[in-house]
């Protein structure tokens, strides 16, 4: 991303432009003008400005090159450590905030000390133990120097201890933070370092799933489970009935999709189901089953409608969520 120049006859200055031009991030700023060390006022909005000679003044004091590069308010994360996984990471959670980034990566001394003077980094992940890097030499280090000493710096190790805690955080630290890196910790940092506003965090709306009714009339317990275990997995709402006359109660208060019925249920043929059912407005699919199906039963299933079946119930069992389309 690239960084702008600002318009050199500005006369007042955001929160975030002037942290960007003392290197450091909006919550220090916030901090200094609370504390009284740098002037500002606020607006009619509520917003905090800060005069151009005061800048210059805060400037000139901790010996910061006063370059008004503020841009269009881009935040600027320097990471120290070899590890490609922990940039990534980075990477990831600013993508997801509200704000514009830059990040830097140093593998080595060299190459942190070359992005502090050159990037002007706001914030620093530092990893305190990489090869030819003493991480609690560096923050201390930058804690020295008038132009870094109120860079904010997050250490991060993977040898989490409270003496190495307590040892960074006396350095200068404004935390440490345990590897494998929280993602959500990682998230909550960046935002209070750059006083962001956290929006809500919206899940994509799930696909919606309709789930299907079927209604199975069995007396049979066993065919019974083997059914109810067969659609467990499957979008579907089983109901049952161990009678035609339970069924028909059933299916007038949740009319099913589907009906699965044995053709050995004693009151099938008196309480007239299959016809009842299919002479409704949306008659559900009739998948009729016995154990040895004869002719005449195919035909009188088949004469219901289109969409009924009579199979044996060997062929059904296994063949459940195929037959049905669930």
């Amino acid at each position: 991303m690239s960084r702008g120049r600002s318009n050199p006859s500005k006369d007042t200055y955001s929160t975030h432009d002037v942290a960007k031009i003392c290197c450091v991030t909006p919550t220090t700023v916030i901090r200094w003008i609370e504390d009284g060390l740098i002037p500002a006022f606020k607006t009619v909005g509520g917003h905090r400005r800060v005069r151009r000679e005061d800048i210059e003044r805060v400037c000139q004091d901790r010996g910061i090159p006063f370059d008004t590069q503020t841009g269009d308010e881009t935040g600027r994360i320097l990471v120290v450590d070899d590890e490609p996984v922990v940039l990534d990471l980075l990477r990831d959670v600013v993508t997801e905030l509200n704000h514009a980034f830059e990040i830097e990566v140093a593998r080595d001394a060299f190459d942190a000390g070359r992005h502090v003077v050159l990037f002007r980094p706001q914030l620093i992940f530092l990893d305190l133990m990489m090869p030819g890097v003493d991480g609690f030499e560096v923050c201390a280090r930058l804690k020295r120097e008038s132009s870094t000493a109120h860079t904010e710096i997050i250490a991060i190790t993977g040898y989490y201890t409270e003496s190495n805690t307590e040892r960074i955080l006396s350095a200068g630290a404004a935390a440490c933070l345990r590897k494998p890196l929280d993602v959500l910790e990682v998230r909550r940092r960046i935002i209070e370092s750059f006083r962001l506003r956290e929006e809500p965090h919206q899940r994509p709306p799930e696909p919606l799933v309709e789930v299907v009714r079927v209604l199975l009339v069995t007396q049979n317990a066993e065919f019974r489970a083997r059914v109810r275990d067969e659609l467990a997995a499957a979008p579907v709402e089983l109901l049952t009935a161990q009678t035609a006359a339970d069924a028909l109660l059933v299916a007038q208060s949740a009319p099913p999709r589907h009906i699965i019925v044995s053709l050995g249920v004693p009151d099938l043929a008196s309480s007239g189901l299959i016809g009842r059912l299919s002479a409704t407005s949306s008659p559900p699919q009739l998948l009729a089953v016995h154990d040895e199906p004869t002719d005449a039963m195919r035909r009188a299933v088949q004469e219901v409608g289109p969409r009924s079946i009579c199979l044996p119930t060997r062929a059904v069992t296994g063949n459940l969520r195929g037959l049905l389309g669930v």
